[in-house]
């Protein structure tokens, strides 16, 4: 028999070992439960008492000894519909408290959100979260993409590109004056904008922002380290030192 539907309504594996023995066994000791569920006497006890509660099994007493036994399985329908109208019960219990939830929640505006991510794995974990967040017409900056990264990942951020065109999101990027080929690439694609920093400055770190996130990333070979920030305030501010860069920058 299939048990995954009795654990689907909100039997635990012992609750249905033990009603399954007293369909079986019918109107029974403790002793007899033990020995067909494989239950232990202690937990029996613990256990019979849950299923009395949900109304799924019964006793009576005989000669000072409990005598129990399962209801009838139609009544597992009724056990549902009262766990159904509980569940609606507690739903309109919800909706009262969201509101006080809420504004707990902006008690704590100025409570900065941050990530670690790590290796080449945490990079292209970042660019599918960039992928999902933005939406046709947002757009991701990135200030200073050095050129390792590129070189260490190239494949999979042509493939994200292509992705990134299709959903209509588009770039605008300020790479490293040594990474003129990989922009020259990005140049190429539809909805993005590339231009460069001046020769002098070179680094193993960059920025992007994007929605309400900044990322900054540090990388050294096959070692990566990115800083995940969500805080609306701070990337409004990034945009406009992007926006500053990007007026000075050259093509």
């Amino acid at each position: 028999m299939d048990i995954k539907t009795l654990e689907g309504i909100g039997l635990t594996k012992t609750e249905i070992k033990i009603y399954l023995a007293l369909l079986k066994l019918g109107q029974t000791t403790t002793t007899n439960i033990v020995r067909n569920s494989g239950i232990h006497a202690s937990k029996v006890y613990e256990f019979l008492d849950k299923l009395i509660q949900k109304g799924l099994v019964s006793y009576v007493i005989k000669s000072n000894k409990k005598y129990f036994s399962a209801s009838d399985p139609e009544y597992l329908k009724e056990f549902l519909r009262e766990k159904r109208e509980k569940l609606i019960e507690q739903g309109k219990e919800v909706d009262k408290i969201i509101p006080e939830l809420k504004s707990i929640q902006k008690s704590k505006k100025n409570f900065i959100k941050s990530e670690i991510y790590e290796g080449l794995r945490g990079i292209k974990s970042i660019y599918e979260r960039m992928l999902l967040a933005l939406k046709k017409g947002e757009t991701q900056y990135i200030i200073g993409a050095p050129r390792i990264a590129n070189e260490q990942i190239e494949g999979f951020l042509l493939d994200w590109h292509k992705r990134r065109i299709k959903k209509g999101i588009r770039c605008k990027y300020i790479y490293d004056s040594n990474v003129k080929d990989y922009g020259g690439i990005r140049n190429k694609m539809p909805l993005t904008e590339v231009r460069y920093l001046p020769k002098n400055i070179i680094s193993p770190m960059w920025i992007e922002i994007f929605k309400d996130f900044i990322v900054i990333g540090h990388i050294k070979e096959y070692n990566a380290i990115l800083f995940l920030i969500q805080d609306k305030e701070i990337a409004e501010g990034y945009r406009d030192y992007f926006n500053l860069i990007w007026e000075t920058s050259t093509n």
